[in-house]
């Protein structure tokens, strides 16, 4: 059974290996933020429907240049914890959007149960849960945290236990690409 556990970690962590560069031989390109949003919500609608309402606060973007599918990964990431951060009661997730000199912008605020400050300093860390055994991997928050700065961004969080958890992805609007 051990031998069998180490084979079926082995492979999970090749499988994740893999899944982290889904779009290495992607071309950077300019993409529109808020399509990616609407796009993603389309795709956990099902996930958000019985669990919160949706309220947009957007403004005017440009476009950013990104590796829009992994961007899109990040917004997922952070939508679906925010449903399932609600407890019994019907919430609330809003999307809010900005701009701030060369970086845009995007929150993801949820009315959900909160977290305690040391549950918030780990939640970056691979395989960190907060969900019970079997329900989460620990890999959406870490795997998001490394798209974020891979794309030269920043993803900061500010929780209350019992008030909700706001999610900030900052982004550049140029890449500083390294090959001239």
């Amino acid at each position: 059974e051990s031998k069998e556990g180490i084979s079926r970690v082995g492979k999970i962590v090749k499988d994740l290996k893999d899944f982290s560069r889904v779009d290495s031989n992607q071309e950077w390109q300019w993409a529109n933020l808020q399509q990616g949003i609407e796009s993603t919500l389309n795709i956990v609608a099902n996930e958000l429907k019985y669990k919160a309402d949706v309220i947009k606060e957007y403004v005017d973007l440009p476009d950013i240049e990104c590796l829009p599918s992994q961007i899109n990964q990040v917004i997922m990431n952070l939508v679906v914890n925010a449903a399932q951060a609600m407890g019994p009661q019907r919430g609330k997730i809003t999307l809010r959007s900005g701009m701030e000199a060369e970086h845009v912008w995007l929150e993801v605020a949820d009315t959900g149960s909160g977290m305690a400050s040391d549950t918030v300093q780990k939640i970056f860390d691979p395989f960190f849960t907060t969900k019970p055994v079997g329900q989460g991997t620990g890999l959406g928050l870490s795997l998001s945290y490394g798209i974020v700065k891979k794309h030269g961004g920043d993803i900061t969080v500010s929780s209350e236990l019992g008030v909700g958890t706001t999610f900030r992805v900052t982004l550049p609007i140029r890449q500083q690409h390294s090959n001239t």
